[in-house]
């Protein structure tokens, strides 16, 4: 994953090299492969490369075009390079090794500002047009590649990871309150257009573009929104089966054609990674490839209860010859393990298991991989699990289809008839009753206050409008359709500035990029039909249908049930019990930390279970989660108070 910056002056002054050598330096990570920059006059823009496809070797950055007065840098894979060759009349010979940034360019050329609209990919590019004046900045359409910009009063700097604006020695470092109170309180809620967890940091939103003139205006606009593709509206149960097969096997193939390495797959054993395997089948053969795939699992002995994927892993490796299955254990890491790297390298608090995924990185880097893929977002877009869809048929009147999967609901998800009528019933609840239940259960505090946000701050940013209660996780919302609610998490998840995983994977020399969030697979599964999510109980029915010749045929009779993404959290927890306790005493007597976190709700999380439970018990598991967002938020900002501490005298 390449990286790209660049400052915009527009107070007179010219563009000192050495600003733009400080963001290469902390970017260097991503250009292993050459960096450069160029300055001309109020503008000079930088780019990092780190090659992954074949075309990357022909890749050199900044791209200018001397007689259209164009400037270019570009983090990008672009996978409609034949469709834009013919509408930009380029021949075959031309566009062969042709690199994706010069596509881009050429784009820019015959469509301006409107160029993005006319790409398929993952990408991120600034544009300068000397002859207008002006920077245009875009992202891909459910912001794979990133942007972070600070606009000041005298320029505008811009860099693909958060640090690189913040080492400009005139880009304020100052937290924002009311986006850590937000991310730790509502799970799930967009957050405000690009924020990030700094304040006046921004970051382009998945389809945003980006208008900055010379003289220090600026325009934003999104030119795209998730939504289902008109074109398989309406459409029969057939035809779904098809192009979700086509669509998301495109969707891969476009990711592994060109590479020049191994491709490596965060395996989590589930239907949404074993689908990215399966599909990538017939590309590696033909390549004479193994797909590295690496899962998250117990040590090979363990007999206990913990959910884990190493038997679909095996069955995965026996049934698919082009995948070479690894595994990782978490020995003896933990959430501290190499914690305070991590928010340096992320930019970010955010992730339990942070830790357990940089250590996969990794591995997969040792392999020889430069692109990593993982299943996110097959939950919301091909593959949700349509728990939703049983109570949706109730709500919407189609009272035949809610009683035929009564039976087979209540026998795959192991739920007994009296938790089946609880639903059915809440289900069925107006939203005010639905609240009027929710707020005596949470003894009438409000909601927002079931997390590990200090209340009283999260009081005060309410009632200065920063912070909404109604965002709040726990408070019931408005009924929705299994659809609509995939496009609310798309909405949220396209509007996040910071893509922490993606900057752990590239500080191990990796691409990461996930085929579930392709703008092509986004508007395909917006368009399936809420009743063919579910069929006989079984979750996943479009995907066991479609890929029915490719899922080992234990999958046919899968339950609903996802393993653990750390299975080993109990283990974690008596590691690092103690120790989380022993900080979370130390740092509730810092006013300053305590000012962000509710530390009696941590402690309360970190206490030891009874004789005979687990950390990971239905309720315990979620308070643990939150507690330890909550733990990583005082970590964080104590990280940050260190950094902005002044130095002490000898």
């Amino acid at each position: 994953m390449s990286a790209i910056f660049g400052i915009l002056r527009f107070d007179g002054g010219k563009i000192n090299p050495r600003d733009l050598e400080r963001i290469g330096n902390v970017l260097a990570h991503r250009g292993p492969d050459g960096r450069k920059s160029l300055v001309e006059g109020q503008v000079g823009l930088g780019h990092c490369l780190m090659r992954v496809n074949n075309e990357d070797v022909f890749e050199v950055q900044p791209l200018h075009d001397r007689e259209a007065g164009l400037t270019l840098v570009a983090d990008c894979r672009i996978d409609n390079r034949e469709e834009l060759a013919t509408l930009l009349g380029l021949a075959a010979d031309d566009v062969r090794d042709m690199p994706d940034s010069r596509f881009i360019l050429n784009a820019y050329k015959k469509w301006g500002e409107a160029a993005p609209e006319h790409l398929l990919g993952d990408f991120a590019f600034a544009v300068w047009d000397g002859r207008a004046k002006k920077l245009v900045l875009a992202r891909d359409h459910m912001g794979q590649r990133v942007i972070h910009y600070h606009l000041h009063d005298d320029f505008f700097i811009f860099a693909t990871e958060l640090k690189g604006v913040l080492s400009h020695p005139d880009v304020p470092r100052v937290l924002s309150d009311a986006a850590i109170v937000r991310r730790i309180t509502c799970f799930y809620v967009a957050p405000t257009y690009g924020e990030t967890f700094y304040e006046r940091i921004f970051g382009l939103v998945g389809a945003g573009a980006m208008t900055v003139g010379a003289d220090g205006s600026a325009f934003t606009r999104r030119y795209w929104e998730p939504h289902a593709d008109p074109a398989h509206v309406g459409r029969g149960e057939t035809y779904y089966v098809e192009s979700y097969r086509r669509v998301l096997g495109e969707a891969v193939a476009c990711r592994l054609r060109r590479l020049r390495n191994p491709p490596a797959l965060c395996y989590g054993g589930g239907f949404d990674t074993t689908a990215i395997a399966g599909l990538a089948g017939p590309v590696l053969t033909a390549q004479r490839r193994k797909l590295i795939a690496i899962c998250s699992v117990m040590p090979e002995d363990y007999r206990g209860p913990a959910r884990h994927a190493r038997r679909w892993a095996e069955i995965c490796a026996r049934d698919m010859p082009h995948v070479d299955m690894r595994y990782h254990v978490r020995g003896e890491a933990t959430v501290f393990t190499g914690m305070e790297r991590l928010f340096f390298v992320s930019d970010t608090f955010e992730g339990v298991n942070r830790f357990m995924f940089d250590a996969i990185f990794a591995q997969a880097a040792a392999a020889g991989a430069r692109l990593v893929m993982d299943g996110h977002g097959g939950d919301f877009t091909l593959n949700p699990r349509g728990n939703r869809v049983f109570y949706h048929l109730l709500r919407s009147g189609r009272f035949a289809q809610f009683l035929a999967e009564f039976g087979p609901h209540m026998k795959a998800s192991g739920a007994s008839f009296w938790d089946v009528l609880r639903g059915a019933a809440d289900a069925v609840l107006p939203l005010r009753l639905r609240r009027a239940v929710a707020c005596v259960r949470r003894g009438f505090a409000p909601p927002i206050y079931d997390g590990p946000a200090n209340p009283r701050l999260a009081d005060a940013l309410c009632a200065q409008g920063r912070l909404q209660a109604d965002e709040a996780t726990d408070k019931p919302k408005k009924a929705m359709s299994p659809s609509q609610n995939n496009v609310r998490v798309l909405k949220v998840v396209s509007s996040l500035a910071t893509q922490g995983w993606a900057a752990i994977a590239a500080t191990r020399g990796l691409d990461l990029t996930r085929p579930f969030h392709d703008k092509r697979v986004v508007e395909l599964g917006l368009a399936i039909p809420d009743e063919l999510l579910v069929r006989g109980g079984r979750v996943r029915y479009m995907a066991r249908r479609a890929l029915a010749d490719i899922y080992p045929a234990e999958f046919r009779n899968r339950d609903r049930y996802s393993d653990l993404v750390l299975p080993d959290l109990d283990g974690m927890m008596d590691a690092a019990g103690q120790q989380l306790r022993d900080e979370t005493d130390a740092m509730a007597r810092d006013p300053a930390l305590s000012r962000y976190v509710d530390f009696p709700y941590l402690k309360r999380a970190f206490d030891r279970p009874p004789a005979g439970q687990t950390w990971t018990t239905v309720r315990r598991q979620r308070r643990l989660v939150r507690a330890l967002a909550g733990f990583a938020v005082a970590k964080f900002v104590a990280w940050e108070q260190a950094r902005n501490a002044p130095p002490t005298p000898d």
